[in-house]
């Protein structure tokens, strides 16, 4: 999933990536869209046109799959799992950077048949095994390539549970509300980054980040500079090698916002919550 933009000069290939291959906005973004289920099939193409699978490079992006069907988006895990393994073993004698954001378990959720009724959490359970089977097979891919012990690994999710789905929408443990809001159970995802020798095994930190610190952290981190533009991220390489007395570099995080208007404040361990109006899912 890239959704950054769909036209030819937006695409990942101009955007700095060398390889590509993936769809173009959410899986969802298709005719078979749930809110258009009650309509013909011509008129639900006139809402949203047919998914495309797109590869290329900087020379030309193409149409692989002009019309992806369910069967094909079951696929999606292994496919893109099985193009990263490559890249990997293609990459390995130099640095190497590797975006995988898989499109699931955005709704509609579809998963290969090997995964199907592998979780006691139904559907749902089921795709985030096949993730984590992903995970698994690019670590792997790490070992066997040499480069485990030089790469730094980072899972993370874009928001919380997209709790209107119901049962297809995973857990927010407890936190208020969730995608589409800036309660916690929407803004408050997993953060895992995985170093051996530079980021102490089995650590927790406390310190509140956002993907926005993920650009000038690896900046940091390779020696490179910075865009000549304002970066709004800070770098926490000291809080994932957990340095003693490190902290957030932020002295307050502003980013909770619903197109241009703000919604939350957080700072330390306060959190201000504007008045706004916003979606209730629970």
């Amino acid at each position: 999933k890239w959704h950054l933009g769909d036209a030819p000069d937006f695409l990942p290939p101009h955007q700095g990536f060398d390889e590509y291959l993936g769809i173009p906005y959410s899986n969802d973004m298709w005719p078979m869209h749930p809110d258009l289920a009650g309509l013909e099939a011509a008129e639900r193409k006139k809402r949203y046109p047919p998914l495309p699978l797109l590869k290329g490079d900087a020379n030309q992006v193409r149409v692989v799959d002009e019309e992806v069907t369910p069967e094909e988006q079951a696929q999606f895990t292994r496919i893109f799992t099985r193009e990263a393994v490559g890249f990997i073993h293609r990459s390995a004698s130099l640095p190497f950077f590797l975006y995988v954001p898989h499109p699931m378990p955005h709704v509609p959720l579809y998963g290969s048949p090997e995964f199907e009724g592998k979780s006691a959490y139904g559907r749902y359970g089921d795709i985030i095994e096949e993730i984590d089977w992903s995970v698994g097979q690019i670590l792997a891919a790490l070992k066997a390539a040499g480069v485990e012990d030089r790469t730094l690994v980072i899972f993370v999710s874009d928001n919380g549970p997209w709790l209107s789905y119901g049962k297809h929408a995973g857990s927010t443990g407890g936190l208020r509300e969730g995608k589409g809001t800036s309660w916690e159970g929407g803004v408050r995802i997993p953060f895992i980054a995985r170093w051996p020798g530079v980021i102490p095994a089995g650590r927790v930190c406390s310190e509140p980040a956002m993907t926005i610190d993920v650009l000038p952290t690896v900046a940091g981190l390779i020696g490179a500079e910075l865009p000549p533009r304002k970066i709004d991220g800070k770098d926490i390489g000291p809080l994932l090698r957990g340095e003693a007395g490190a902290a957030s570099p932020h002295e307050a995080l502003l980013f909770y916002y619903n197109a241009n208007d703000l919604e939350a404040v957080r700072s330390g361990k306060w959190k201000l919550i504007l008045p706004h109006t916003y979606r209730a899912l629970t």
